[in-house]
């Protein structure tokens, strides 16, 4: 059952509903509500019914809509999972302290509007020390370098080509950096792809050698390797190191988590840690802790939500609150502080990062949680 402040809310944007004035979170919000709450009828009056009607009929119209979802790598396409709530923003669980979160179609200028306290643009450090913003670079040729042409195709993605024109170098690295509410895609001298995730930089080669194949990541990164058996390719992420001949994985190690994590999609991995090593198959995951020690854990690995960034969402399960903050501070550019006890709530579901900051907040908050804003700094209260 729904306490007083809940059922205010749910009727508050019913009436919002009825009088055309509902935001499409709110609408989306709604769906997911009646969704869970069909039963309790003494919330429908005379004055909302006719809305409560029209509202059934639209859900059950969603049903059977199919929303095609973005180009993504063919290992991370996946169907929707339909309930009512069909298009998607957030379901509030009552009672057992988590939040849902489901997928969310939004419009360009919702997406822009959502990015409003990310800073900054993707960059590219060239060998020379040129710095180049991404997002603004014309689209065709950006760079060259020596035996090396960089371009921008016209999806962004950047790419490396080798030319026969001069001997390529391999000292010469490249970097490339993410700031808050940024992904981007490179694909490597070698053809490798590499997504990387918001706050993270990958530093590499413009041309790779004859005998290996390194980079350096900070962050997140999600790679499809290309198969090259004569050339091993290695990830270096903080104190792990990731050697793989060709293969998908994705590698999260923020500094700030304390721990890195390799997830296998595809082939196989070793994965060292200082002075130990373990060699993981597909869905499994190499958890390395801290930078002391040489102990990594081996589980089971939950892929869809490891690398549901790469669809554009955040996924939690059974996360805890610090856990679901990072997430949000790396992607909307704030810094998180908590006044009092931290919240002990799990959280589980997805949201779309395409999501406004100030929605996914708001929604948190019916969990007894408050969010004050103030210059980019979100404090944390628990009400409970």
């Amino acid at each position: 059952m729904m306490d007083n402040r809940e059922r205010e809310l749910f009727k508050l944007m019913l009436n919002r509903f009825r009088t055309g004035n509902a935001t499409g979170e709110e609408i989306v919000f709604l769906e997911s509500w009646f969704d869970l709450h069909d039963t309790e009828e003494e919330l429908i009056t005379a004055e909302n019914e006719s809305a409560y009607e029209d509202m059934r009929a639209r859900l059950k119209s969603r049903i059977d809509a199919e929303i095609a979802e973005a180009v993504l790598p063919t290992q991370l396409k996946r169907m929707p999972v339909w309930r009512w709530a069909a298009a998607a923003a957030i379901v509030a669980v009552i009672g057992i302290g988590a939040v849902f979160f489901l997928r969310q179609q939004q419009s360009t200028s919702q997406r822009s509007q959502a990015r409003a306290y990310a800073t900054g643009a993707p960059t590219l450090r060239l060998a020379d020390g040129t710095v180049i913003a991404l997002d603004s670079a014309a689209g065709g040729q950006i760079a060259s370098q020596r035996g090396v042409v960089i371009t921008k195709e016209k999806d962004g993605t950047l790419l490396y080509k080798t030319t026969s024109a001069e001997k390529s170098d391999p000292n010469q690295e490249n970097v490339l950096s993410t700031p808050a509410g940024t992904k981007f895609k490179i694909v490597l001298p070698d053809n490798s792809t590499v997504w990387l995730n918001a706050a993270s930089t990958l530093k590499y080669p413009a041309a790779f050698d004859a005998a290996n194949r390194t980079v350096r990541l900070t962050g997140e990164a999600y790679f499809d390797i290309a198969a090259d058996p004569a050339r091993p390719f290695v990830v270096q992420a903080g104190q792990q190191s990731i050697q793989v001949l060709g293969t998908v994985f994705n590698v999260n190690a923020y500094p700030e988590d304390g721990l890195s994590k390799t997830t296998l999609l595809q082939g196989a991995v070793k994965v060292s840690h200082n002075g130990g090593s373990v060699v993981i198959q597909p869905g499994q995951q190499a958890i390395c802790e801290g930078s002391t020690g040489n102990s990594i854990q081996t589980i089971t690995a939950d892929t869809e939500k490891e690398t549901a960034w790469i669809n554009n969402l955040f996924s939690f399960k059974n996360d805890n609150l610090p856990s679901v903050m990072r997430d949000v501070a790396r992607w909307y550019n704030v810094q998180i502080r908590y006044s009092g006890h931290i919240p002990e709530e799990r959280f589980f579901g997805e949201i779309s990062r395409n999501s406004k900051l100030e929605d996914v907040l708001k929604i948190l908050e019916i969990n007894g949680i408050t969010f004050e804003v103030k210059d980019n700094v979100i404090t944390v209260t628990n009400k409970n």
